[in-house]
């Protein structure tokens, strides 16, 4: 009779079941390369030309829309105004910045800026306010997390900006 018995290390039980179901998996995918089975699609199945546009594709475009319309009153407005020229190139790089993050290349068309230093500051605040209150409310309705963790730095990024330019 042996004195000591051999007994199997947890760390062994684990690695052979890993193991074995690796082992399995992989019997499975030669299998089906055996019996010719190269066509996942089964006969007379209907396949869809283009995934469906799932409700964070169609908010991140609404807001990337959104950013590069106030990126362009940003920068028309530093360009029009003289004493505006810190502030709307400041906000316009951001705004740059931030399309760019949720990969929108083309700017919006430049408005038109007219009016007094007042004037256009005061239009040039609303629309950052109103920019700040779509990007909460897009972090609120994003499914996603990290998207809506985005949208929420992005209106955290814009509040400061606000704060420090004005």
């Amino acid at each position: 009779m042996p004195d000591r018995v051999s007994h199997l290390s947890r760390r062994a039980f684990v690695a052979l079941g890993l193991g074995g179901a690796a082992l399995t998996l992989t019997g499975c995918d030669a299998l089906d390369s055996v019996l010719g089975d190269d066509d996942p699609v089964p006969p007379g199945a209907v396949t869809a030309t283009a995934p469906a546009a799932d409700a964070d594709s169609t908010l991140v475009e609404e807001v990337a829309t959104a950013i590069a319309a106030a990126g362009a009153l940003a920068a028309a407005t530093g360009t029009t105004i003289a004493p505006l020229a810190r502030i709307g190139t400041r906000l316009s790089r951001l705004h740059a910045s931030h399309a760019s993050e949720l990969g929108r290349t083309e700017a919006a068309a430049p408005p038109v800026v007219t009016g007094s230093r007042d004037v256009a500051l005061r239009a040039l605040l609303a629309s950052e306010a109103a920019l700040q209150e779509r990007l909460v409310a897009a972090a609120r309705s994003a499914e996603s997390g990290a998207l809506a963790q985005v949208f929420a730095s992005m209106a955290a990024a814009l509040a400061q900006q606000k704060a420090v330019l004005t």
